[in-house]
């Protein structure tokens, strides 16, 4: 798994087992930072035999608050869709790790998001400048692309 990508929809797959321990769900939920996920036996538990990295933290910072949803619109159609603002989302774009990401997670907490995690998993993953420019095309694009049926 360190080479190469995670298999995402499987890790939510893993959070939503009853055999993975409430507890370390509780874990995941609590901690304030992705750094303080580093002292926790949750984020072991989701990567077994592997020393996590930043990406593993960014993920499983992330997993409890996105739920899984198959062919599911982009997270920032989503949030144009849930009437967020736009400054909200640009803080994201514009924010330094780690406040990006716990930003992030506040949107993905306040439109109680599904995500398709094998698209949102990739792009936690790598989380770079093209990614965040990506969340805020993709709501920009949602929310002034005039409804169907609307004369241009």
């Amino acid at each position: 798994m360190t080479a190469e990508l995670p298999d995402f929809v499987k890790l939510r797959e893993i959070y939503d087992d009853e055999s993975f321990p409430s507890g370390a769900r509780a874990e995941l939920r609590r901690v304030a930072e992705p750094d303080d996920l580093a002292f926790t036996p949750a984020l072991y538990r989701l990567f077994p035999g592997e020393r996590p990295n930043d990406r593993h933290l960014r993920v499983a910072y992330l997993l409890p608050y996105a739920k899984h949803a198959p062919n599911a619109k982009s997270l920032g159609a989503q949030l144009a869709e849930a009437k967020v603002a736009e400054a909200r989302v640009i803080q994201v774009a514009r924010a330094h790790e780690p406040l990006d990401i716990v930003q992030l997670r506040r949107l993905l907490t306040q439109i109680e998001a599904a995500v398709d995690w094998s698209d949102f998993g990739r792009m936690v993953w790598c989380w770079k400048e093209k990614d965040k420019r990506k969340l805020v095309e993709d709501f920009y694009i949602a929310r002034f692309s005039p409804a169907k049926g609307d004369k241009e």
